[in-house]
């Protein structure tokens, strides 16, 4: 049996760091605002991020996305600062730079490319090789050649960051609740929105935001509905206290690793389309393992602390989804976001909270919106 309705101003639909991040932004709105979770907060995309904030490092191309990503950044240090205040507890934002680096004369070459255009888009870059280079960086292995130096980029811890959000929203008195799958969202007469979720309960809002991150397409919707897939991608940790380098260092195409605060080094990562497995497979480390050999064979060295796997969504053009339904605007989508959930929440947070309260954002989102796909 279905419960009675119950009511509020705007519905957030997954308690990621994108459905936190909105919520954030509405907090002092005077909006009665309530988050629904099917499993845990940040279960299956948060909480396995590495949390790097590099956009330079996840596009190949100047453009939109690319200027959207960077906006994100440069709300950061405010971001955390804010949810640190608020909640007591840090996100270990951490403004370490970022290295890519290149150990063959192909990637050598796939890097001078992406110099050429990242140093006329955006000023600071460094080009480094040779004795500046290995005087920098001694840690790197013998096999790196060169590297690009991103001294602006950052990383932080993303399941601290969503737990300093979930409490500073519970301060606020926005409601978050876990176990609730909606299965439906339907239009409410000529005004409103109603989710209807697997544990019977019917939930009447004025605005419903969608942040369920890969499983959007479960989900019965007004069409049309942009499509929305989960990439798992494998990650591991090593327990590396004594680690020296302190800085992000991508090994493009085959991996990254990120040293933490903890005295941990981050690992990874892959990516898999195998629908919503969860799992890390012997193959699937071994792709970001074996190239340090070359180039920092040092953390092999390391004990092993703590594999896992997490599924990001991933849109056909992997850009994010941000903005309303075609139909129903009252509806509206901020998913999609793949691998740079964590660098574009204070972005995405902030400019959905302006189409929330009817504001023109300060972003063109006509790339982004949901209608590309219809």
């Amino acid at each position: 049996m279905k419960s009675n309705p119950s009511n509020c101003d705007i519905l957030i639909v997954g308690a990621g760091i994108i459905g936190c991040s909105i919520a954030w932004f509405l907090r002092h709105e005077n909006l009665r605002i309530l988050i629904l979770e099917r499993s845990e907060p940040g279960g299956l995309a948060t909480n396995a991020a590495a949390g790097i904030l590099g956009p330079l490092n996840e596009t190949d191309r100047p453009g939109p996305f690319l200027d959207l990503m960077q906006a994100s950044l440069a709300l950061y240090p405010d971001f955390v600062r804010d949810v640190a205040e608020a909640s007591g507890l840090s996100p270990d934002f951490v403004p370490s730079g970022i290295l890519s680096v290149a150990t063959t004369r192909e990637e050598t070459q796939r890097l001078k490319n992406r110099w050429e255009w990242q140093n006329q888009h955006t000023p600071g870059l460094e080009w480094l090789e040779g004795n500046a280079l290995k005087n920098l960086y001694p840690d790197l292995g013998p096999g790196v050649s060169c590297a690009i130096r991103y001294k602006q980029e950052a990383h932080v811890m993303a399941p601290r960051l969503l737990k300093g959000l979930l409490v500073s929203l519970a301060h606020e008195g926005i409601t978050v609740r876990t176990g609730a799958t909606v299965r439906t969202v339907r239009k409410a007469g000529k005004t409103g929105l109603i989710a209807e979720t697997a544990q019977g309960e019917t939930i009447r809002a004025a605005k419903i935001l969608l942040t369920p991150g890969a499983y959007l397409n479960e989900m019965d919707l007004p069409l049309p509905v942009p499509p929305v897939f989960p990439a798992n991608g494998q990650i591991l940790s090593v327990r590396a206290p004594g680690f020296s380098l302190r800085t992000v260092v991508f090994y493009p195409p085959n991996g990254y690793f990120v040293p933490k605060l903890d005295g941990t080094v981050v690992i990874g990562a892959t990516e898999e389309m195998v629908g919503f497995q969860t799992r890390v497979t012997p193959g699937g480390i071994l792709e970001f393992l074996n190239p340090l050999k070359r180039v920092c064979p040092q953390l092999l060295s390391y004990p092993l602390q703590q594999t896992w796997s997490g599924l990001r969504p991933k849109s056909p053009d992997g850009l994010p989804i941000l903005g309303p339904h075609p139909s129903v605007p009252d509806l509206l989508f901020a998913t999609g976001h793949h691998r740079n959930g964590i660098l574009l929440s204070p972005v995405t947070g902030k400019l959905l909270a302006s189409l929330v309260l009817g504001k023109d954002p300060e972003i063109p989102l006509s790339p982004f919106r949901p209608e590309r796909f219809a």
